[in-house]
């Protein structure tokens, strides 16, 4: 259990890297086909293969920690992460900290990202 906690931990933190945002390849890898997230500002969004989360070229570092992580099973190829989400480098200290919970599914053998939430939270 424990290797495959930190296994989607690295696959959670690569999907906050810009490079990994932007880049229709790498986003194939770990979003599944069907992919939702409710999103913190109550957008919901639906992602299609092809696409990317963010336009913008920047490729600024981000200063954003993963807390409290951890995992429970669903079922055998089924897993929920839950963490805490800070955003150090936010200005507005309302949209600083989120609880977050993903659903990812094992798929022919490769871990996908099914489902995503951020649920702003007023402090850690």
């Amino acid at each position: 259990m424990e290797k495959l906690k930190n296994h989607i931990l690295e696959l959670e933190e690569e999907l906050l890297k810009p490079e990994v945002r932007q880049s229709p390849e790498k986003l194939s890898l770990l979003l599944s086909n069907g992919f939702t997230e409710f999103c913190s500002s109550g957008y919901i969004y639906k992602y299609k293969k092809g696409e990317v989360i963010e336009e913008s070229e920047s490729q600024k570092e981000l200063k954003w920690e993963v807390i409290d992580f951890d995992i429970s099973y669903i079922s055998e190829d089924c897993v929920l992460a839950t963490y805490k989400l800070i955003k150090h480098d936010e200005l507005d200290e309302k949209k600083k900290c989120s609880l977050r919970s993903s659903i990812w599914k094992s798929i022919n053998g490769n871990w996908k990202m099914i489902f995503h939430q951020g649920t702003i939270i007023s402090n850690i």
